[in-house]
């Protein structure tokens, strides 16, 4: 019950963040069985978050292990449904610690829940495929064969206009599913074709180049004019506090959507509340629940109305760390 909140909750939310999203082929993630989601990674977490917003079943995401380390960031996040993956930098044991969580992966995959991972391993802002890191994916591979679990690989991609720049462009694509069971012989898995065959539609499927934004009509314009006025002189503010502050925080590195989405997904309803509460504890019951439908309206017209801006300095290396 909690996740699909959570999920409903962050597919509202991205209609404001991001009002030019489109999926396209979202019938070919069958999730037939057992699945292992993979997708580029270009965006950090705000990636994940797409993803599972717009896929039909319960997901457990491996995430960047470094972040795991204090007690309360633990529970947290794995009350969030991520699992820790480390690289052989973030701790000694990293493999040791990678072994349980693939184990913990296993018991999900086995009680009908589906794993998303990155192989790319890391995020950088950037279009195009970077090189996959196969230890992951293999280990999982290897360890379904031995579990009899008939494993699914179900490729997405993803593309942006930018990460740096709202409102956003999103394209989230579905690609036709591996079946793990189809690389099987002689009594063993061939991980090997399994990732080279992933690698290749992945390849051709990923973009080398910013999303071109879908462009309003005159006709859309005008209808979303007037209202979209409103909503910048009544809430823009409110918006660009918080764009401006985590732009600070995350200057040079690439967690820019991924902390502003998070900081408005929690804080803008909240906002919202008080402003009704307010303006009904001032002029009535009715004039604070036309307050609050107004203002997210608003809000989301001014979204559909701005000019979506294609990034184009691309030049410019990133850290993967706050």
């Amino acid at each position: 019950m909690f996740y699909t909140l959570l999920k409903y909750l962050v597919r509202l939310g991205l209609y404001w963040y991001a009002p030019d999203l489109r999926t396209k082929n979202l019938r070919l993630a069958s999730f037939a069985g057992p699945s292992i989601i993979v997708s580029n990674h270009p965006n950090s977490l705000f990636d994940a978050l797409v993803i599972a917003a717009y896929c039909p079943v319960e997901i457990c995401f491996l995430t960047r292990g470094d972040i795991f380390k204090k007690p309360w960031a633990n529970l947290l996040l794995r009350y969030l449904f991520q699992l820790p993956i480390y690289k052989k930098k973030d701790d000694d044991e990293f493999a040791v610690k990678n072994d349980f969580t693939f184990d913990e992966c296993m018991r999900c995959l086995a009680a009908g829940k589906h794993v998303l991972l990155f192989p790319e391993g890391r995020s950088l802002n950037t279009w195009g495929l970077q090189p996959l890191m196969n230890g992951g994916l293999t280990s999982l591979l290897e360890r379904g064969y031995r579990a009899e679990l008939p494993l699914q690989i179900q490729p997405f991609t993803l593309n942006y206009n930018s990460f740096q720049h709202l409102p956003k462009s999103v394209e989230l694509v579905a690609l036709a599913p591996l079946d793990s069971t189809d690389y099987i012989a002689g009594h063993q898995i061939d991980t090997a074709a399994i990732i080279s065959a992933l690698r290749t539609r992945l390849q051709d499927s990923v973009s080398e180049e910013a999303l071109v934004p879908k462009v309003l009509s005159e006709r859309d314009k005008s209808a979303y004019r007037i209202p979209a006025k409103v909503g910048y002189y009544t809430q823009f503010w409110f918006y660009r506090i918080w764009r401006d502050y985590i732009r600070r925080k995350t200057a040079g590195t690439i967690f820019f959507d991924s902390l502003l989405f998070a900081s408005l997904l929690f804080s803008y309803p909240i906002f919202v509340f008080f402003c009704s509460v307010i303006i009904g504890k001032l002029f009535g019951f009715w004039m604070g629940i036309a307050l609050f439908v107004f203002l997210p309206f608003t809000a989301y017209c001014m979204a559909k109305y701005q000019t979506i801006t294609v990034e184009k300095d691309l030049t410019k290396t990133k850290v993967n760390r706050l």
